[in-house]
Formats: structure tokens, sequence, C-alpha cells
């Protein structure tokens, strides 16, 4: 995240010589000119839209001073040639309409063997690559794919407007499976978790023990299905993975909520049955699954209110309740992390009550809020790649700073000690005349502007009014209340 000392002053963007939208003259650092307009500052290159319709990718440290200083203060401005392919296949929330079921997508079926050698595998379905630390089985990987596969559709299905893509950088979305739980702890993933999908490496990764596969090899050296394939699992972590653009704009109640959502959908044989969707609710029979995550809780959670709930913003584990987005309201608190984990039992309590309220917002009023909240979560996400690529070219400009900014600090205090000198406080001092304090270093670079000066530790509240449409927590957790017992379902 962003040193916050970094983003508490507001950079002033200069208005440059030529509008955004029309072509200017860039220069790189040998003189050679074109006229462009500004497509954009990426991974720290620039793109350019030339005149007859293509467009060039130039590194922004290959242009003039001048061009770099002004892509710098516009980045967050600049054109583009077309809609993003997401915003065209997108259809208007009032249009959309929750499945009653969801198929498994045959199209992407078929299993590529890419590499099988001792302690590598890797297969690939149609949106997924596999690496697994042992070889499996032919039917078994049409069976991990067939879950896979599922949840793909699953979530693009959903009334949510979300159209899953690899994430950037990425081809198919990544899936790690390892042979014993050692290897998958070693990986870094939680002691208590049955599957983990890790935003920053951009990778599902889960055991085989939690797959349903055999704890040994069969006869052609590979590992075959020796029960259920636990799809509850993958599905929880695999709709994290699909909905990743928009995790760092929600709240982590949400996040797990609409995982729980969909990892508790009936599901046999390739088909989600998402109208049966309240079932979860009812009585747990005796032999329901009890793995994964829920493998370790000693129950299966209870209703903690919506109060309550809604502080769990950052982290599942630890409240931090956030009263406003705004980067410069004061007064907007900040839990510290708690020192002790939670326990198993407090960790059930707050997935189920994230699945209770998701359970709400995906039913009430048809959906519409939660639909109109992604709808506005979808612009959101536009906004921030220029920004954090400024964040990267300021902090890159701070680290060029250092050395000067270290010598002359060492020059100060050699100073300081000169007979004669003498410190005022607050930065004031007096010296005799025939000395000459050390220069001061140059000006440090201008710090970033946060969209709509929003706070980038904030930013998973910015849109949660939607959701809550002018009511108090009081009055949502009438409503949610009143839901349940209408559905016949106890919280």
């Amino acid at each position: 995240m962003f040193p916050r000392p970094f983003i508490l002053a507001l950079l002033s963007l200069l208005a440059g010589s030529h509008a955004l939208g029309e072509p200017r003259p860039w220069t790189n650092a040998q003189g050679k000119q074109v006229q462009a307009e500004f497509g954009g500052l990426k991974d720290g290159n620039v793109t350019l839209l030339m005149p007859g319709g293509q467009n060039a990718t130039v590194p922004l440290a290959s242009l003039s001073t001048e061009d770099q200083t002004w892509v710098r203060q516009n980045a967050t401005k600049a054109v583009t040639s077309s809609a993003a392919p997401a915003d065209a296949a997108r259809i208007p929330w009032d249009k959309r309409r929750m499945p009653t079921e969801v198929k498994e997508p045959m199209l992407y079926m078929n299993i590529k063997v890419v590499k099988e050698v001792p302690g590598e595998c890797i297969y690939e379905s149609g949106h997924f690559q596999f690496k697994t630390s042992a070889k499996l089985g032919a039917i078994l990987m049409k069976d991990v794919c067939r879950a896979f596969e599922s949840t793909y559709e699953l979530v693009r299905m959903m009334p949510w407007g979300i159209i899953p893509k690899p994430e950037e950088g990425r081809q198919k979305f990544q899936a790690e499976l390892f042979a014993t739980r050692d290897q998958y702890l070693a990986s870094g993933a939680p002691p208590w978790s049955g599957g983990v999908y890790v935003r920053n490496d951009k990778v599902f990764r889960m055991p085989f023990e939690e797959l349903g596969i055999s704890n040994t090899v069969g006869a052609n050296g590979a590992y075959y299905r020796k029960g259920e394939i636990n799809n509850d699992t993958i599905t929880h972590e695999i709709t994290h993975q699909m909905m990743h653009e928009y995790l760092p704009y929600m709240p982590v109640w949400l996040i797990e909520g609409l995982a729980e959502y969909t990892s508790n959908l009936a599901y046999k044989g390739g088909v989600f049955s998402v109208g049966g969707d309240g079932v979860a609710f009812a009585a747990k029979q005796s032999g329901s699954r009890n793995r994964g995550l829920m493998r370790a809780m000693r129950s299966p959670g209870g209703w903690i209110g919506v109060k309550e709930l809604w502080g769990y913003t950052t982290d599942i584990s630890t409240r931090n309740e956030i009263t406003s987005f705004k980067l410069s309201d004061q007064g907007n608190p900040r839990a510290p992390m708690g020192n002790q984990p939670p326990s198993m039992n407090d960790l059930a309590n707050r997935y189920r009550s994230a699945h209770i309220l998701a359970y709400f917002f995906v039913h009430e009023n048809g959906g519409k809020h939660l639909m109109r909240y992604f709808d506005a979560l979808h612009e959101e996400k536009k906004k921030w790649p220029a920004f954090w690529e400024q964040v990267k070219v300021y902090n890159e400009g701070l680290k060029k700073l250092r050395p000067a900014y270290d010598a002359y600090r060492k020059a100060m205090k050699e100073f300081m000690q000169q007979p004669g000198v003498k410190d005022l406080g607050g930065g004031r001092f007096s010296y005799p005349k025939e000395l000459t304090p050390p220069s001061p270093p140059p000006d440090p670079p201008k710090e970033p502007e946060p969209p709509d000066n929003t706070d980038p530790d904030a930013v998973c509240a910015k849109h949660l009014n939607i959701l809550l449409n002018d009511r108090t927590l009081v009055q949502l957790e009438e409503e949610v209340r009143a839901m349940f017992a209408k559905n016949g379902f106890s919280l």
C-alpha cells in the first residue's frame, strides 16, 4: 500500500498546452518528433494514438524530460481510442436476470497436457492452467476441470455484470495443486485453510486431499479420484479469482459473503442449481460436507448482526470500521491489527453472517442494488491504474533523490557542530558570517492525487451507500430479519 505520509498532500495538475484529445508533439531523447494523442501510461510505458489510427507504445524514460513531466501531470486524464471490451459486453443492469441453473461450458472442457515431469506437471483447459506437483490421470483432470470451468460460468452468468478475464499479464487463470499438505503450506497458505486465492500472486492453491484425490498413485504413476471433487472450496476461492478486478474496491464481508453464496449452491454433474440458493439456510442434514474452511470450525456459525458485520472492511480477522472514504476527512478511525488470531468459531460466525447479508442483497428488490453497486465498481476500477503508475514514478523519483538527502543530512549534522552555529529550534539556526551552510537538495517530486480525493485504504467503503439505499444499519438489520422470517429461514 502507498505510504500514508506520501498521500496526504495533493498534486496540482498543471494544464498542458494541448488538450488531451488532440495530437501534440512528442520528442524522444534523440530529438526525433511525432504528432500523436496521449493514450495512457501503464507499467512505465506510454501509449501514443497515431493520426493514422494505429497505436504505438514507448517507454516513458525514452521521451524528453518535458514530455515525461507532461505525462506524469496528465496520466489520470488520458483519452482512450475506443471503449473497453468489458464495457461493450456489459448488459444494462435492468436487463440482467438471475439464472435458475448454470451448466458447465462444454466448449472449454478439453484438457491439454502441456508438461508431465516428476515434481511438475502442467495441464490446461479453456480458461485455466493447472500446475501440479504430481501427475494426475486424464479422468481426474476432467473432473477437476469441470469444477473450475463451471465456477467460471457461474460467476459470468450471475447478474452482477462481471466478465471474468485472467489477471493482468496472464493468458489463463492460474491454479496450483499440491500432492501433500506440507507442500501446500510451504506455499504460504493459511494453516487452517483448505484452499486459497492469493491476489498478490494471482493464483489459486489447493492440496490434493481437499480435492478428493487419492493419497497414493495408481498403476500408471498418476493420482486418481477417490471420492467427490470438493467443489465447495473450489467455488469459494475461484469466485474470488473471477472477481479479482473488483476485490480492491469491496469490503471483505461482501467479498467473502458472495464467495460463500456461490459455494453453497447445490452442485451436481457440472450443474449449479441457483434457484435453490436458500437451501443453505435450512437445517443441515447428517453427512453434509465439512471440508475446506469449515473443517476446522466447530459450529456452522451464527448471525452477528449487520452493524457488527459492516465493520469487517479490510480483514475478516479484525474489525476495522470505516466511517468515510474521503482522504481529506479527519477522524476516519483505523482499528489496529489484532495480535491474537480469531477463534475458528468467531470466523464461522463472520463467514455465515457474510453469506446471510450477501444472500439478502442478491434477492432484495430483484438484486437491483447489488447490480448497481457492481456497475459503480466497474467504473471505479478504471480510475486507479493511472494513479498507481504515478505512485510508481513518484517512488522512483524519491529513490533517486535519497542519496542527495542523505548527503545533505550528513553535511548539516557536521555543519551544526561548527563553532558559533546555534540550533534555534523549529528547523531554524544561526551561524557566523564566515560560514556557509550546505546547499539544500532538490525539492521532492509532487505527490499524486488519488481519484476523487479517495483514501486508498478506505476505497472499499466508497460505494456502500448504493447497497444501503438511504437506510440506516438498524433499518437494514430489520429488513434482513424480515426476509429470512418470510422465507422460513432462521438466523
